[in-house]
């Protein structure tokens, strides 16, 4: 019986061999598509030292990787700017970057750009709008009318109330809570167990119960 993959297969490189994109590797054996629709095929990573720890070969620099036909792309880190930084190379050449939902549990049907990732048991009221290149990791309820912007990370255990705005580039660390109707501005920083209860200004740090802009000395 030949085993070799089918080539009719979308071919799907992970940017980054890291643990993230290790983990998102094994993730996607409970996605329903895979290997029906679309095959992890390998890594794109620059750092040597990576070899060594992945199941799937490291197929190139995602900084100087020419895309093929029949390939799309994952970008698997959790730094925004990182993500701007090597996406924007295969963004140059057309490159298409897939949503990953696995384990997305959502309730209307979210609109988002591509190169979107979700972790495992992600819920999502109706009405989410979100850009390009947005993670949001495990066990986190976002709710309804909720409107995101592009290249932002949410960690796990994260409550993002209804009616809230989340600018391009914000970071909202683990069981972090953003109250309903709450605006956070682009390139904030949220940090772990904050609860967020008014606006956030543009490239601020908050931290704390409830939520103040913190100033590292």
């Amino acid at each position: 019986m030949d085993l070799s993959p089918d080539p009719a297969l979308r071919r799907i490189l992970v940017i980054s061999a890291g643990g993230f994109g290790r983990t998102i590797h094994g993730m996607v054996r409970d996605d329903p598509a895979s290997g029906k629709e679309w095959r992890i095929a390998g890594f794109l990573d620059s750092r040597p030292e990576m070899a060594g720890k992945t199941a799937l070969p490291i197929v190139g620099d995602p900084l100087t990787y020419q895309r093929q036909p029949g390939e799309e792309f994952i970008c698997a880190l959790g730094d925004p700017r990182q993500r701007r930084r090597f996406a924007a190379p295969l963004l140059a050449q057309g490159a298409v970057f897939m949503n990953l939902c696995t384990g997305l549990i959502d309730y209307g049907g979210p609109v988002m750009g591509q190169g979107c990732i979700f972790e495992q048991h992600v819920r999502t009221g109706v009405d989410l709008r979100m850009g390009d290149f947005v993670i949001v990791q495990s066990t986190t309820i976002i709710g309804y009318e909720v409107r995101i912007g592009s290249y932002v990370t949410i960690g796990s255990f994260v409550f993002v109330g209804g009616g809230a705005e989340i600018g391009d580039d914000v970071i909202i660390h683990p069981h972090a809570t953003i109250l309903p109707g709450v605006k956070l501005g682009a390139g904030s920083v949220i940090g772990a167990g904050s609860v967020v209860i008014k606006d956030v200004p543009p490239g601020v740090t908050m931290m704390g119960n409830p939520a103040r802009i913190f100033q590292f000395k």
